[in-house]
């Protein structure tokens, strides 16, 4: 049954039992990913993890790695931490997270910058001495450079965390372009396999038509050939008085009425023939159109499975379209909480270095070289 043979594939990116991460792993991963997240990476995970094994190659993750954007020294170091943790030359989902959330904890430029922080630090101790020394303008320009020097390294930092969580929005967005992609590919398989197989059902109904079509003319045509013709009562009757003559051995009256007997029977033989035309005819051309109507039910079958198809494509589509856009909506979300928190940490670790600085200077003269 056509039901049966088209199958509606499966695209949709969920938990499979080979590759749900351990809780110790999902609580890591939880801390750099959200849920929605891990689902993505998860989801193509399983694009290459082909045979369901739980499982994909190192050489496997390369081609992940560029495809979710990860290239240069960041790749490296994630390859080589898959070296190491792969057993056999494959990694699980379990050791891929990790090694994600590893390279993520890695990335530079976030922190602050040990040389700015020493440098506030000679500032601010210079700005102790000038004040302590009653040098006041030399110790309010230093103020200002201490300052200015303060807000850039805000700023730097801020800039980092901005530039990283760009970064990480599309890391996203290709992971969610190439999912994109690869369903309207899967899509685009099936339906020209769908389509191919309808082709198929139509060629074989059509073979098979001709086959009964030759095979229903060759028996209304033996039938009609073996059926006994239908004489009328006078060609019965003409020969019945041409055998009598005959018997009488009257033959030449009898091959006069034979004459007159053959002259009527051509004629009723050809109306005859004429009847049995018109009766094949209508009989063959009943038969043509009970096959035509049963080739139309399987068009219409076929059209409609089609059209189911693609509205089930359609809905599959919009599916995916509105779940990336919830797991970018929740990642914008987790950052712009993660901004006002990193960017208030900043300040207070920059005031708390200057404070230790002014503190220190305090308990010490500046060291001059």
């Amino acid at each position: 049954m056509l039901s049966q043979r088209f199958l509606l594939p499966s695209f949709s990116f969920t938990d499979r039992q080979t590759n749900e991460p351990t809780q110790k792993i999902l609580d890591m991963a939880e801390a750099t990913f959200s849920r929605e997240e891990i689902s993505a990476l998860r989801g193509i995970f399983s694009l290459y993890d082909t045979d369901d094994s739980g499982y994909i190659s190192t050489k496997e993750l390369e081609a992940v790695l560029q495809k979710i954007g990860r290239s240069g020294d960041d790749a490296d170091k994630i390859m080589e931490g898959a070296e190491e943790v792969a057993s056999e030359g494959k990694i699980t989902f379990d050791d891929f997270l990790a090694l994600l959330e590893k390279g993520n904890k890695e990335v530079p430029g976030e922190g602050p910058d040990p040389k700015v922080l020493e440098f506030l630090r000679i500032l601010e101790e210079y700005r102790v001495k000038c004040e302590d020394e009653g040098n006041y303008l030399e110790a309010g320009r230093a103020n200002a450079q201490v300052e200015t020097l303060r807000r850039q390294e805000e700023k730097r930092q801020q800039k980092a965390i901005r530039a990283r969580q760009i970064n990480e929005r599309t890391e996203v967005q290709i992971a969610h372009n190439m999912q994109y992609t690869d369903f309207n590919a899967a899509w685009d398989k099936y339906m020209e396999e769908y389509d191919n197989m309808a082709e198929m059902y139509i060629q074989q109904m059509t073979e098979r038509h001709a086959v009964k079509l030759l095979e229903f003319q060759r028996g209304l045509q033996k039938e009609m050939t073996q059926k006994p013709p239908k004489w009328s009562r006078e060609l019965l009757e003409w020969r019945r008085r041409q055998h009598i003559l005959a018997r009488q051995k009257n033959y030449s009256e009898a091959q006069k009425i034979k004459k007159i007997a053959d002259s009527l029977e051509d004629k009723e033989r050809g109306s005859m023939n004429t009847s049995h035309a018109a009766v094949f005819a209508r009989k063959e051309a009943s038969f043509r159109q009970q096959q035509q109507a049963e080739l139309q039910a399987l068009l219409k079958r076929i059209d409609a499975r089609r059209k189911e198809h693609i509205k089930q494509r359609n809905l599959d589509c919009k599916r995916l379209l509105q779940r990336n856009r919830n797991v970018q909506a929740v990642l914008e979300s987790k950052q712009a909480v993660e901004s006002v928190k990193a960017f208030a940490d900043i300040k207070k670790d920059l005031m708390h270095s200057l404070a230790m600085s002014t503190t220190r200077a305090a308990r010490k003269p500046l060291s001059t070289n």
